[in-house]
């Protein structure tokens, strides 16, 4: 994220030329009424650097060859090891609620409701086999998370770019159709209050592409932990939720944005 970007955030100001109605829709601002979270405490600003540390230098010095993937079952193996070692340290839990029973092979797209930076963490936990995911220019340019999804064989997606994210979209897509998981966020970016933002329709024209189930993959409690506007974790639980597949055919294809929101919001009704 370039510097005027960033001041822009900060400020909570909209993009130039962009509305701010148009950029609440995108996650860029918050909504209104939205309320900074209460400061971060010390000990817990602490605790999420030691963290962090941790986590910098173990994918420093990984070359390659030795850092854990999500695209393989050893990899994800490793990998769900190594979140669950700093999930612990956050002073985190995280249980799985699987309604969804696989589909355990074939193609298949997850989503999730994008909630927090710790879903980062916790999303190699619910997830019951190895995957692809999707990433944007925000999460490509950030210090060595980014070069590590480059590195292990995920779809980055320009979205200022429309040749580009159409290539990756019908390569993820040709993944699907072979066999893979690919995890995307519907969403596009975090949510600030915990409400669904408006569904971006690359998560969508990769679905059809792809013709293979939906499952939802809901968060619930991240938000909490660590929400926009502070940088240091909370100790608490999070729980992830499977629902069942959505079939993706010529009878739901065209209300799959309106389903996969239903299914999203059901579950975090549920919750609250």
């Amino acid at each position: 994220m370039g510097l005027g970007a960033t001041l822009r955030l900060l400020a909570r100001q909209p993009p130039p030329g962009m509305s701010r109605q148009d950029a609440v829709l995108a996650g860029l601002v918050p909504p209104p009424g939205w309320q900074p979270p209460p400061p971060d405490r010390p000990l817990d600003l602490l605790r999420t650097a030691s963290t962090l540390v941790r986590m910098a230098s173990r994918l420093a010095l990984s070359s390659t060859s030795t850092l854990p993937s999500t695209t393989t079952a050893d990899g994800l193996g490793d990998l769900r090891a190594f979140c669950r070692d700093l999930l612990a340290q956050l002073g985190v839990e995280v249980t799985v609620e699987d309604n969804a029973h696989g589909p355990h092979s074939g193609g298949v797209v997850y989503m999730w409701n994008q909630t927090s930076h710790l879903d980062h963490l916790v999303l190699p936990l619910g997830l019951p086999r190895p995957f692809h995911m999707t990433y944007n220019n925000e999460v490509r340019r950030t210090p060595l998370y980014g070069d590590y999804l480059a590195r292990t064989g995920h779809f980055w997606l320009d979205r200022t770019d429309e040749p580009q994210w159409r290539a990756a979209l019908a390569a993820a897509a040709e993944r699907i159709r072979a066999g893979a998981a690919v995890l995307v966020s519907p969403e596009g970016t975090r949510s600030w209050d915990g409400r669904l933002l408006p569904m971006k329709r690359g998560a969508f024209l990769l679905a059809r592409a792809a013709a293979s189930p939906i499952v939802c993959l809901t968060v619930l409690g991240a938000r909490a932990l660590l929400p926009r506007g502070r940088a240091g974790v909370r100790p608490g639980h999070i729980q992830l939720v499977l629902e069942p597949p959505i079939p993706v055919d010529a009878s739901t294809s065209p209300d799959l944005e309106r389903l996969v929101a239903r299914s999203f919001e059901a579950t975090l009704a549920r919750a609250r």
